[in-house]
């Protein structure tokens, strides 16, 4: 059996060894100057905010812009946007994967990647935080010899729960979908790098219950990673919840949080296919068609992100609660006006106006662009949420004392980016971040026909 799909998306033109070729490119040449510049750029960067940090336990949280009422500040809106991000690639690689779509193998790695380097950066902030940084082992489920247990009850708890399961279901997955690779490729390369692909590919072998196994692995990855994606957001929104504070205490927050992960998540994914796509030999790889079906995904996420803002403002307006509705003034005509509107121009009103148009769905400048707004608007949308909703709870301390963030918040917070960016960089350098296997395979199974004068392409079952 065959099924169609639409003529739009064809595996590249190109040989088996003309494919691995060029996702083999950036493996197996040399790093240029302009790469070593920027590695060294980030290490400088991650230097710096490790030094900030550093002084930041031996001073204490003074050094950092938080007072009363703002407890959480940017450490806090930094954790939750890199949750956020994280979801990029568990979800939409899952979802891809259980759809059978015939385009997912230029897409699916690449957001499993920046899920791999998000994830250890949100988790060191409840670290980072914590403020007594020596008593963080408290966050730990385990039974100790002065018989106390951590406090259940706590958001860090459960943060600590659902980060860890999270990242170790994405290793998982990652790597149960990279053993191929490294398997056929370990030939191809010489030196430290052949030596990782033999002992990382487990003597792969290419036998038919090998590939049996591996595409079972992945499938079942992708079952089993969804519910974890969509917990573990929901647990980051139970974090404000399950609070007092009327900014925070909501019922919508655990969807209305999932989300917003999703659409920052998609956003991250098409900058990164988007950078991939100028700086390496990816055209034929990461083709504009690929642009097209994200940007038809980030249509429909944003508009459920929208539908989610709006049900969570039009109760409160109804009600006229006098703590919340000084939170809601504060959005749309207080101090964080600006930012607001931002975000709502960035968010809303750009993206749905741009992406129901096909031709700028297909340009990757304008998708690129169009997701970079996005991101911010996300991260804006977490500053509004953490920051301002404690500014306006207190009535005896509202706005007396302002928050900023201190030039140790600043630095911390750049240093992760830094980190994320390096080690992508480092990954794309060291392992094909497009899946080769998964390329081939439906090579293999494509059938181009032409009937009643119009081009079709087939792709038989077999996946």
């Amino acid at each position: 059996m065959a099924h169609a799909v639409e003529p739009d998306f064809q595996v590249p033109d190109l040989s088996n060894k003309e494919i691995i070729d060029k996702i083999m490119y950036p493996v197996e040449t040399p790093i240029t100057l302009k790469e070593k510049l920027l590695f060294l750029f980030f290490g400088i960067a991650m230097l710096w905010g490790a030094w900030e940090f550093w002084q930041q336990t031996q001073r204490g949280l003074g050094v950092t812009g938080l007072n009363v009422p703002v407890y959480w500040g940017w450490y806090i809106v930094t954790f939750v946007f890199w949750i956020g991000v994280a979801h990029a690639g568990t979800l939409i690689s899952g979802i891809l994967r259980l759809s059978g779509a015939e385009w997912k193998s230029s897409v699916t790695r690449v957001s499993e990647v920046i899920t791999l380097f998000t994830l250890p950066m949100a988790a060191a902030f409840p670290f980072i935080h914590v403020g007594r940084n020596g008593i963080v082992f408290f966050m730990l489920p385990y039974p100790n010899f002065r018989h106390l247990w951590p406090d259940f009850r706590s958001p860090l708890m459960w943060d600590f729960c659902a980060i860890s399961t999270y990242t170790i279901g994405t290793l998982v997955f990652v790597y149960s979908t990279l053993v191929p690779d490294l398997g056929i490729l370990r030939t191809r390369v010489t030196g430290w790098k052949r030596t990782l692909y033999t002992i990382l590919s487990w003597g792969w072998r290419g036998t038919q219950a090998e590939w049996k196994r591996a595409k079972e692995a992945a499938a079942l990855c992708s079952v089993l990673i969804l519910p974890v994606v969509f917990s573990v957001h929901t647990i980051v929104g139970m974090d404000f919840a399950m609070q007092k504070t009327p900014a925070w205490h909501e019922t919508i927050f655990g969807p209305y949080f999932v989300i917003g992960a999703l659409y920052a998540g998609v956003a991250s994914a098409v900058i990164t296919m988007a950078l991939l796509r100028w700086t390496l030999p990816f055209k034929d790889i990461i083709q504009t068609i690929h642009f097209d079906y994200m940007g038809r995904i980030f249509l429909c996420i944003d508009l459920a992100w929208n539908y989610m803002l709006f049900n969570d403002f039009m109760p409160h307006f109804y009600a006229h609660d006098a703590n919340v509705m000084n939170w809601f003034k504060d959005w749309l005509f207080g101090h964080y006006a600006p930012m607001f509107w931002i975000m709502f121009c960035t968010n809303f009103i750009i993206p749905t106006c741009c992406l129901i148009f096909k031709g700028f769905r297909r340009s990757p400048l304008g998708m690129f662009f169009l997701a970079c707004g996005v991101t911010l608007g996300m991260y804006i949308e977490r500053v509004l949420i953490v920051v301002e909703g404690a500014e306006t709870y207190n009535g005896l301390v509202r706005n007396v004392h302002m928050y900023f963030p201190s030039v140790t918040e600043l630095s911390v917070i750049f240093a992760t980016f830094c980190f994320v960016f390096a080690g992508i960089m480092a990954f794309i350098r060291i392992f094909p971040i497009i899946p080769i296997w998964e390329m081939l395979e439906t090579k293999s199974r494509q059938r181009v026909e032409t009937i009643a004068g119009k081009k079709l392409v087939f792709f038989k079952w077999g996946e």
